[in-house]
This record gives structure tokens, sequence and C-alpha cells, in this order.
């Protein structure tokens, strides 16, 4: 049975959870629930930034018009600019707090 650890949470936006037991990755965005393990969770934080950075913006910050290719054959992720960077800055935060933890975890391992 998972036990979550939250590594971000805003009701606005989604949230990302840590299982303790088993270390899966479990984010949600809007109505989007992934679940990764930790190296596929880096390199889709990777590939989002990279797609964000890749942006033009002459778009409308909502007009919903940014592909993000996904593993699943036939299944892409439609967002908007702002949706990209919300998503984008959601990443970022959890990925800093998991560092956090992951840094926390080695010294107690010491001690």
């Amino acid at each position: 049975m998972c036990a979550y650890q939250t590594l971000f949470h805003d009701d606005n936006t989604g949230y990302v959870v840590k299982c303790a037991e088993c270390e899966k990755i479990q984010l949600g965005f809007g109505n989007l629930v992934m679940t990764f393990a930790r190296d596929d969770f880096d390199a889709f934080r990777w590939w989002l930034q990279k797609v964000k950075n890749e942006q033009r913006h002459e778009n409308s910050p909502s007009l919903r018009c940014i592909i993000i290719p996904t593993p699943c054959d036939g299944m892409r992720l439609l967002l908007s600019a702002r949706e990209l960077n919300d998503f984008d800055k959601m990443l970022e935060e959890a990925d800093s707090e998991l560092r956090s933890l992951e840094l926390l975890k080695l010294f107690n391992e010491r001690s």
C-alpha cells in the first residue's frame, strides 16, 4: 500500500506526490494523472522544459495550441502557454523538494 509524501500541492494547479514504499511519483495536473519512476519523472520534466523553451510567445497565453507528445501512441497533451508555465513550475518545485528529501535521507543513513 502506498504511503505518499507531498512534493507539491496547489488547489489551482495540481499536485506531485511520492510513495515512500514503491518510490513512484504521481502527478495530477488539471484532469490528468500520471505515475512515473524517478528516471521517467526526470525525463518528462526535461522534455516539458525543452518544449517550453522552444515556444514562440506570439499566441494568447490562454490559447491551447501547445502539443506535448507522450510515450502513448495517439495521446498528446494540449496546453496553453499559461498552463505549460504552471506545469513546468509545479514540476520544478516538486523536483526541488524531492532532491531535498533525498539529501536528508543520505544524511540520516550516515547517522
